[in-house]
């Protein structure tokens, strides 16, 4: 069960950042502050996401390193792979707090 989670850890944390930022910018709509300071908090938790994606990456490059059996390596270069898709994830969800929304309308 933890080697599932570990290959799957990247996407599930993609996931926790969706989930995360919708409910910050509904909260933001609703309480209808600053906009800075809703910003500020989500991309503090999109960097916190992106740090959490990168641990997991150098575990699993470490893991790798001691030359485990095929199946495992495999599982670990699946968790790489999903993690940096991951990633890639979280910075497009994230461009959207830093792009400015004049340039759309």
């Amino acid at each position: 069960m933890r080697f599932w989670l570990l290959m799957l850890g990247g996407l599930l944390i993609w996931a926790a950042h969706f989930l995360g930022l919708y409910l910050l910018s509904s909260a933001s709509d609703v309480a209808r502050g600053d906009a800075g300071a809703w910003n500020a908090v989500g991309l503090t938790f999109s960097a916190l996401c992106l740090a959490s994606i990168g641990a997991l990456c150098w575990k699993c490059l470490i893991a790798l390193r001691a030359k485990p059996e095929a199946t495992r390596s495999f599982g670990l270069l699946l968790a790489i792979a999903g993690s940096l898709l991951g990633a890639i994830g979280v910075v497009f969800q994230t461009l959207v707090l830093i792009v400015d929304g004049r340039i759309w309308s």
